[in-house]
């Protein structure tokens, strides 16, 4: 059977983390997995997919352990149960079953797409497959938001301290005042409300801070005629110049390739 490194059919970043897993060592990847990245939406109550994600590839191990390997930071290997963790594996500490894996996450953690349950994820599917082990995936929908655009915007701004937020119980028919009532009712940092109240003024639907730390990001319903405009008033708005992504939400799935 052809190395799925080597399969052309399979899209290049498919390719990529097991040609990184065949390099470190010495042996083909039984299999590759991609999960989405995760918007949460109102504090979680809603979750929708990106394409931007978490791919991992590799095979079983037999001592019933697990072993990391991040593509970024190859010289930060895990090997699970363990007391010491490297910062960028801490998301899938409490996962359990024989395996090796090659980890790549497009994303850093506190951007706003959740990055480190995109990668527990990932990691949970290869060893459902690989150790047998039991994973149900996290649920996602997909929006009907014609002509509109969810707007990720991760300020920069990391911090340690946790976070707090209150959960949304209104209604969530109108997606854009959804999100300005649920910002209203948490306590944001100071550069996530200049974000909400930039786009606001912009003429977005509606907007709101995310909660994926270390980051203090937020996200912006707009249609998508204005993401430019309201681009430069959140950048005008705030200190250092954000980066954003832009998502037309649409159905993304999970995949395993053997």
């Amino acid at each position: 059977m052809m190395d799925i490194a080597d399969r052309p059919e399979i899209a290049p970043e498919l390719r990529l983390v097991p040609h990184a897993f065949r390099r470190t060592f010495g042996r083909p990847a039984e299999g590759v997995w991609y999960a989405p990245g995760v918007l949460n939406l109102l504090g979680g109550k809603v979750k929708v997919h990106a394409k931007w994600g978490a791919i991992v590839a590799g095979d079983r191990r037999d001592d019933g352990r697990l072993e990391l390997v991040s593509v970024n930071r190859p010289t930060e290997r895990a090997l699970l149960p363990s007391d010491e963790i490297p910062a960028w594996a801490a998301p899938v500490a409490g996962c359990v079953g024989g395996a090796t894996l090659m980890c790549s996450v497009d994303l850093p953690q506190g951007s706003g797409l959740s990055a480190g349950e995109v990668l527990r994820t990932a990691v949970g599917l290869a060893l459902r497959d690989l150790a047998g082990t039991t994973y149900e995936e996290p649920p996602a929908v997909e929006l009907d938001l014609p002509g509109q655009r969810l707007l990720v915007v991760d300020t920069r701004v990391r911090r340690e301290e946790p976070q707090e937020e209150l959960p949304y119980t209104g209604s969530i028919d109108d997606l854009g005042a959804a999100l300005t009532a649920y910002h209203r009712a948490q306590d944001p940092d100071p550069e996530q409300d200049a974000v909400v109240f930039a786009a606001l003024a912009a003429g977005a639907r509606g907007a709101s801070m995310l909660v994926d730390p270390p980051g203090r990001p937020a996200v912006v319903l707009v249609d998508a005629d204005l993401v430019p405009a309201v681009k430069r008033a959140i950048t005008k708005a705030v200190e250092l110049p954000p980066r954003y992504l832009t998502i037309a939400p649409a159905a993304f799935r999970t995949a395993a390739l053997r």
